[in-house]
């Protein structure tokens, strides 16, 4: 009996002695636990107008030189509202000392708040080792990411847009002006441009014309043409340099929400020759016609120039001058000068000028070769073709030769 006893106390001291060991080993154990490295990358990989698509990377490293368990492992991914977009659970098991294991996987969700929000990604479970295969200690894992949807913008690729303008029609006070915006939308979603505004300045930043045109819808990876028409001051011919700034918005539908983003461009425009105005097949037509008569002391000239306007442009015809020239021997010399009225030709019209000038025979008289009057007379018209308001014109020279045979013969 007494020996019964004196084998159960010396069971007792050795099972407490184990417990002594195993706690201590436990606890060195748990000192020497080096806490596994936990690594969740979160990208959003693709946005289109109904929902955005995130990727998530979940990477466990054991750096330990034992074996680590891993239980309850759950993946838990939440919007600023609240909602759950992720409920990913990780098959739980065992990872070797010093070796890694990764988990992925997509999700996709519709954000409906602002893309400014943050969405919180949280890794949950329990981690542990065995201690002889038989005591197994644990430690609550959890993990938090927060990763902003602003990053969502950044996948937005801001449209491609090129203007091009052309001038149209000419009137007394503006110059039409066309334009065509090419914008191309390369996102998988489908965009808007809105409140689109062309601004014409010239190089001194003065404003010479403004205009709005009406916005468009742009389809997802498509190319859209939107024209617009307007008109700039006539004085903006006159500029060395015209600027058109474009300012709209970029309107979009992301993963069921509506965002706008402002562009803008800007183009120069190529101010046009004024010869470009009149159209090849009808030009301007201008005819000079001279009535002489004797007066005393010279030959007097009733002058009548007929200019034909097939345009609409209201062109100014100034500076009226017709020279006059002797001819003989194929020579030419100065006689006199005549002046036109200067004024408007009248649009799709035809308009004349009109103008007296005086040849003195004393100019006329030329006594080389046979005879003392020139063979004939050249007249040349000399004018300049512009536009009220603007400093540019177009210089025109028309000549017409008077046969003096006539006038000789009575002489």
């Amino acid at each position: 009996m007494i020996a019964k006893k004196t084998l159960f106390s010396i069971f007792l001291v050795v099972l407490l002695l184990v417990n002594i060991i195993a706690a201590a080993l436990i606890f060195i154990d748990i000192q020497m636990l080096t806490f596994p490295q936990t690594t969740l990358r979160i990208d959003i990989v693709e946005i289109n107008t109904d929902e955005i698509i995130i990727h998530h990377d979940l990477q466990l490293y054991n750096p330990n030189s034992f074996e680590m368990i891993f239980r309850d492992l759950r993946l838990v991914a939440t919007t600023p509202e609240g909602e759950e977009v992720t409920n990913l659970t990780i098959d739980g098991g065992s990872l070797p000392g010093q070796s890694q294991r990764s988990y992925a996987g997509d999700d996709r969700f519709i954000v409906k708040g602002e893309l400014s929000g943050l969405l919180s990604s949280t890794i949950t479970g329990v981690v542990g080792m065995n201690l002889f295969g038989i005591i197994t200690k644990t430690i609550p894992l959890k993990v938090t990411v927060l990763t902003s949807l602003k990053e969502a913008l950044s996948k937005i690729t801001i449209p491609d847009i090129t203007v091009r303008a052309e001038f149209g029609n000419i009137t007394r006070n503006a110059v039409n002006l066309t334009t065509a915006i090419e914008v191309t939308n390369r996102n998988p979603f489908e965009m808007s441009i809105q409140n689109v505004t062309l601004e014409i300045t010239t190089e001194t930043g003065r404003r010479v014309g403004y205009f709005i045109i009406p916005g468009a819808p742009i389809p997802a990876e498509s190319t859209v043409t939107i024209q617009g028409s307007g008109s700039v001051f006539i004085e903006a011919l006159n500029a060395k340099q015209l600027l058109i700034a474009l300012h709209a918005n970029a309107g979009a539908h992301i993963a069921g929400i509506n965002k706008s983003l402002p562009l803008s461009a800007q183009v120069e425009i190529i101010i046009p020759n004024l010869e470009n105005f009149v159209p090849q097949d009808t030009p301007l037509e201008l005819s000079l016609d001279i009535d002489l008569q004797r007066v005393r002391g010279g030959l007097k000239g009733n002058m009548t120039l007929e200019v034909i306007n097939p345009t609409k442009i209201p062109f100014l015809a100034t500076d009226l001058i017709v020279m006059y020239y002797g001819v003989k021997n194929n020579q030419k010399y100065f006689v006199a000068e005549g002046l036109l009225t200067s004024g408007e030709l009248v649009p799709e019209s035809t308009t004349y000028f009109h103008g007296e000038m005086l040849l003195p025979y004393a100019k006329l008289l030329n006594f080389s070769g046979k005879g003392f009057l020139p063979e004939k007379v050249f007249a040349q018209l000399h004018a300049k073709v512009t536009l009220p308001g603007i400093s540019i014109y177009v210089p025109v020279a028309i000549g017409s030769y008077i046969d003096f045979r006539l006038l000789r013969a009575n002489q």
